[in-house]
């Protein structure tokens, strides 16, 4: 293991019939008692008797972005060795920050100035709870950007799509309820009158 600070730190793979840690464990048991400060930026497994690099197992890669997402592997591709974050090699992770972090609302970049006037304060989801509490409403913008703004969810509201009214087609940012179906349709394409929709509505907020 490289330290920020260019030191490196080794492991040892133990062998036991009971299993036994990988090195790459090994190693962050030797960091953690010999450099905990001097935090880990890459990692590099070899097989012993060919000196080959080799890829971290499942386990840990997701010790190493527990650790850190952003520190690097080394493994070997198609054109060769190369770099690899944690959070590259284990797409999907558990990720325990998630759960101190407001939950996170994609919104179509075009909504972004309704939202931001006040027009539009709730936003209407499939199979995609979302729950009372904070969050960040995230614009992906076709440039690239990726802008959020910090709101906090009030209410979360589970009806079939024929339940939809007037007043929720104005929340949503609409002129009439066939403006919000319309939209309902380009986003959920088979989306059916009796569909289960989640009404979640938000204001913004700061922290």
């Amino acid at each position: 293991m490289l330290t920020e600070s260019g030191h490196v730190v080794l492991g040892l793979n133990t062998y036991h019939f009971l299993g036994g840690p990988c090195g790459e464990i090994a190693a962050l048991s030797n960091h953690a008692s010999t450099a905990p400060d001097d935090p880990i930026v890459a990692v590099a497994a070899a097989y012993g008797p060919t000196g080959d690099v080799i890829a971290p197992c499942g386990k840990c890669r997701q010790i190493i972005f527990d650790t850190s997402p952003s520190i690097r592997f080394v493994v070997r591709e198609a054109n060769g060795l190369t770099a690899r974050t944690a959070e590259e090699l284990l797409p999907f992770a558990y990720d325990w920050r998630d759960a101190e972090r407001p939950q996170r609302i994609y919104m179509w970049e075009g909504y972004e100035s309704a939202i931001r006037s006040g027009a539009k304060r709730q936003t209407i989801r499939i199979d995609d709870p979302f729950r009372p509490g904070q969050a960040d409403l995230v614009f992906e913008k076709d440039s690239g950007d990726v802008v959020s703004i910090a709101a906090t969810v009030t209410d979360v509201r589970s009806v079939p799509r024929s339940e939809l009214t007037d007043d929720d087609a104005k929340r949503g940012g609409f002129d009439t309820l066939n403006d919000l179906n319309a939209a309902l349709d380009q986003h959920y394409p088979g989306l059916q009158a009796s569909s289960a929709i989640d009404i979640v509505a938000f204001t913004l907020s700061k922290r």
